[in-house]
């Protein structure tokens, strides 16, 4: 049930990181647009790396290094 519940936040995430990238306040505000902006990008960053992570978990195993 968690890993549906992950999946579904990743696909919320990915589906509102574009909205907030296109949005613009006005075009006084310059720092709150490029705020929304880097917001936006790290929305669709996180919600691919979780997606990412849910249905590749193996590699995200550490695998033992051998010793020579």
């Amino acid at each position: 049930m968690l890993r549906v519940i992950k999946a579904l936040l990743g696909i919320a995430l990915i589906m509102v990181g574009p909205m907030l990238i296109v949005i613009t306040v006005d075009d006084t505000v310059f720092l709150k647009n490029i705020l929304l902006r880097i917001i936006g990008g790290l929305c669709v960053l996180l919600g691919v790396h979780l997606l990412h992570r849910q249905f590749h978990p193996n590699s995200y195993t550490s695998k033992p290094t051998s010793s020579k």
